[in-house]
């Protein structure tokens, strides 16, 4: 959007297809589905995702991956115009200083090459234009923003808020790339509850209803949809000369050429592609592309109910699917260091009514009383989860190409090898502990023993957030690193790499509004470089 609008001519190749929100994205009851959610026999074998939003989600029979012995790994993906950001969960989380300067603190890894006083700019201009609606609650560990008023609290949520801070644990709503009232022109959110099914009116950020409208109401863009492109191509002057792409439906190998490539096709598809475009891969003479891979620590939490809202009326809980965040507080400074591990994470919760009473398979019982007892809880329901554990950037983490499996057009997949360190199994633990505290200063009732595995929802397959990061990181030297602060590739002038590739480090954030303003800092100095001709 900011090239476009700025006058360059962009060409935007994606590799999956069109959608139409208003023909693609509707409302539809469980009921109304004919195998009621969970999709046709075979089907969700070949698509990540629900009955619902399939159509949006990745055929996985035709972009395999591999895993590497000892990884086990799930890498949930899409491929349609607007990418994941069509059923990510809108979490828009700044980022604070002492994520950016981790390394120095507590000598694990390697600083950003920016901080926060580098970023506070584009966390203002993203936040400003696309819509967050959060409380400013003066965090310093969680930044404030210039945001819209936050979604009321449920119940359930009201409840959490109050036990934490008995605690003396600091709390606030979750901050959501979702509307509460109009703005640029886009509706607030109705309540509908189907974020992660693609959102018909635009009211939570999505590049379908928010970045590509004003970019192709300049003129200068052009979206080629089915277009999968297959490697970056290079001049003899250590340019990209372009790229090549194949058409998804007549395998007919297309060449571009452009003053300048821009990778953003998603963290490990941008790695990819640079590991496709020449031997030992493209701009890697630090020899870290595909190395230094991480995605948030999740796994652990608990579920059950809040006996205060038991036999309640049925209410519209779920509707905003929002709830309460619990910031880190643990390792941000001297004060509070841990001797047991290093890093952090943050807690969410919330409860209340939801789509349909899963917990009821687990009630003993039968008949009408059993039925009776269903629907008393069903208003109490309630959970705790980790929104984002700290994974530490381990070079034994990486991605390289697969030497045999190759996808639907012949380009070499990926094979990952990624596995569990024993700081992410210790966070998990604190976690844990400090979820069923919090549980049970609501006065919860935690849903089966957490022993038993009935109350805790622990994963042992990693990857599934979709917040996968690292792989080509940023450094102020060459040498430690693929890209610079502004996330252009050291060695290759004109080649640019937005996503989560630049992640020295995750912090216990969630990514996306990060990524989005790296996006928009490594935007400002291709325009100023491309006028003043120095690229």
């Amino acid at each position: 959007m900011e090239l476009s609008k700025a006058g360059m001519k962009v060409l935007m190749l994606e590799a999956g297809s069109a959608v139409n929100p208003a023909k693609d994205f509707r409302h539809t009851f469980l009921y109304q589905m004919d195998y009621r959610g969970l999709g046709k026999p075979g089907l969700l074998r070949r698509y990540s995702g629900a009955e619902r939003n399939y159509r949006i989600m990745l055929d996985n029979e035709e972009n395999p991956y591999t895993t590497a012995p000892g990884t086990n790994y799930h890498w949930l993906r899409s491929r349609v115009l607007g990418g994941r950001v069509l059923h990510w969960s809108r979490a828009t989380d700044r980022m604070a200083d002492y994520e950016f300067k981790a390394a120095s603190r507590d000598g694990w890894g390697m600083d950003w090459a920016v901080t926060y006083a580098d970023m506070k700019p584009y966390y203002d201009r993203v936040e400003s234009f696309i819509g967050v609606s959060a409380s400013r609650d003066g965090f310093p560990q969680f930044p404030d923003g210039p945001f819209l008023p936050p979604m009321p609290l449920n119940c359930a949520e009201s409840i959490f808020q109050a036990a934490a801070k008995s605690l003396s644990w600091p709390v606030t709503h979750r901050r959501l790339a979702q509307l509460t009232r109009m703005h640029n022109n886009r509706p607030p959110c109705h309540y509908c509850g189907n974020c992660i099914n693609g959102c018909d009116v635009g009211a939570m950020f999505n590049t379908v209803a928010v970045t590509l409208p004003p970019a192709l109401k300049t003129g200068n863009l052009e979206v080629r949809t089915d277009s999968v492109v297959a490697r970056v191509r290079m001049n003899a002057e250590n340019r990209a000369q372009g790229v090549t792409y194949i058409e998804r439906y007549t395998q007919k190998s297309v060449d571009v050429d452009a003053k300048y490539v821009i990778l953003a096709g998603s963290t490990l598809e941008n790695t990819r592609l640079m590991l496709l475009s020449a031997k030992g891969g493209l701009a890697n003479s630090s020899g870290a592309l595909g190395r230094y891979m991480m995605d948030q620590v999740s796994g652990g939490g608990v579920s059950g109910f809040l006996p205060k809202l038991k036999g309640g009326p049925s209410r519209l809980d779920d509707g905003k699917s929002a709830g309460i965040t619990i910031p880190n507080f643990q390792n941000i400074d001297k004060k509070t260091e841990r001797k047991d591990f290093i890093r952090g994470y943050v807690m969410n919760a919330t409860g209340g009514q939801t789509e349909y009473p899963y917990f009821a398979s687990s009630l003993p019982g039968y008949g009408s009383e059993w039925k009776k007892e269903v629907k008393s809880r069903y208003v109490a329901q309630a959970r705790v989860w980790i929104a984002g554990a700290e994974m530490l950037a381990r070079k034994e983490n990486f991605v390289e190409l697969d030497p045999e499996v190759k996808d639907h057009w012949g380009i070499p997949v990926l094979k990952i090898h990624f596995t569990h360190h024993d700081n992410d199994r210790k966070l998990i633990a604190d976690f844990q502990e400090k979820a069923e505290t919090l549980f049970r200063k609501a006065g919860g009732e935690i849903l089966g023993a957490p022993e038993s595995g009935g109350g805790t929802r622990r994963r042992h397959v990693l990857g599934g957030s979709i917040h996968e990061v690292g792989t080509a990181r940023m450094s102020a030297n060459p040498r430690d690193g693929v890209l610079n602060s502004f996330c252009r590739t050291h060695d290759i002038p004109n080649l640019y790499v937005f996503g989560g590739n630049a992640f020295p480090s995750t912090g216990d954030k969630h990514p996306t509004l990060t990524m989005m303003a790296l996006a928009a800092r490594g935007c400002d100095r291709l325009l100023e470089q491309a006028k003043g001709n120095r690229v």
